[in-house]
């Protein structure tokens, strides 16, 4: 039996099981998280968006599935290992949630971490867009 903590869990036809998931904010490309994922990531499909609002908590961000805006992101695949390291880079279970959504176009559904309540304290980010909004918060371009 194959330990799928270490290693990547094959499907049917022998091949690694992968994930779609959207990632929208520490994950993104270039930001501090992205070097966790990164070795698990097996395919990068592209920049999407979903519905929900996304909130500043400081280090990093959280979307509420809740609410009429947009969310900016990245859809990637990932292994199965990598899910179980996404999973404890967020909190889950407990701190994030992880359900599956589907990109505004419809082009892609997948895994999404989110928190079920605003938490307090938290700053709506206007335009749901983390990297950009960092970087205004930061004062660059």
């Amino acid at each position: 039996m194959r330990d799928i903590w270490n290693q990547d869990t094959l499907n049917q036809n022998g091949q690694t099981r992968t994930y779609t998931v959207f990632v929208y904010g520490t994950l993104r490309r270039g930001e501090a998280n992205r070097a966790v994922m990164a070795p698990f990531v097996v395919r990068e499909l592209g920049l999407g968006k979903i519905r929900g609002t996304l909130y500043d908590l400081g280090a990093y961000p959280a979307v509420v599935l809740r609410g009429f805006g947009l969310v900016a992101g990245e859809w990637v695949e990932v292994t199965d290992r990598g899910l179980f390291v996404l999973d404890q880079l967020e909190g889950y279970p407990g701190l994030y949630d992880r359900t599956i959504v589907q990109d505004v176009r419809g082009r892609w559904q997948g895994f999404v971490y989110h928190m079920r309540r605003v938490p307090q304290g938290a700053v709506r980010i206007p335009g749901g867009d983390w990297v950009a909004w960092r970087k205004r918060r930061k004062g660059g371009r």
